[in-house]
């Protein structure tokens, strides 16, 4: 691993781990092994790491969110869609805790969410295709993306909590009342 993945790692474990405010340059530089000086030569401030790995992980879910994507209907799509999100939370549990508490304004900025935004445009047009083929209710589309995806970060965090195991049949079952909530 290179000096700056080092820094973005070191940076993503203490802002979870301590929040943004409470981690110092002087730390990061401590347990990432680098100088002071070599972050500041990757980075102009601790904002600038901070969005970088707001990025990174949009980039990655982007990408896992239509892995392995079926050529079946359009329930099926929406299904491996909605299961790629929760295993990729349950299975990266820096990247769900840094967006459930560090990707919010002010320290994510609209502009920077904007800037991101590409990274969901297959989510966008899958969503838009389901309204337009009847297959989802024709509500705003921030609205039915909220609706769908705001139940994995529920049962997410009912895992991460440990108030529910979420085991395959309450992921099925979470997933379900997804779906039902969604759909025509």
């Amino acid at each position: 691993m290179d000096k700056k993945q080092r820094i973005i790692l070191t940076m993503l474990e203490l802002v979870v781990d301590q929040g943004v405010h409470a981690t110092p340059m002087s730390q990061v530089a401590r347990e990432a092994n680098v100088a002071v000086g070599t972050i500041y030569h990757y980075f102009k401030n601790k904002n600038e790491i901070i969005e970088e790995i707001y990025s990174m992980i949009c980039r990655d879910f982007g990408v896992v969110l239509i892995a392995n994507m079926p050529d079946e209907d359009f329930k099926k799509q929406y299904e491996a869609i909605w299961l790629n999100m929760f295993y990729y939370f349950t299975e990266n549990p820096l990247a769900f805790e840094f967006m459930e508490h560090v990707a919010v304004p002010p320290i994510i900025t609209p502009e920077i969410r904007l800037k991101n935004v590409q990274h969901f445009v297959n989510i966008r047009d899958f969503m838009l295709s389901g309204i337009l083929q009847k297959k989802l209710k024709h509500v705003p589309l921030r609205l039915i993306v909220q609706m769908a995806f705001g139940t994995v970060i529920s049962a997410a965090r009912l895992k991460f909590k440990k108030e529910l195991p979420m085991s395959d049949i309450q992921v099925r079952e979470a997933l379900k009342m997804s779906w039902d909530c969604i759909k025509i």
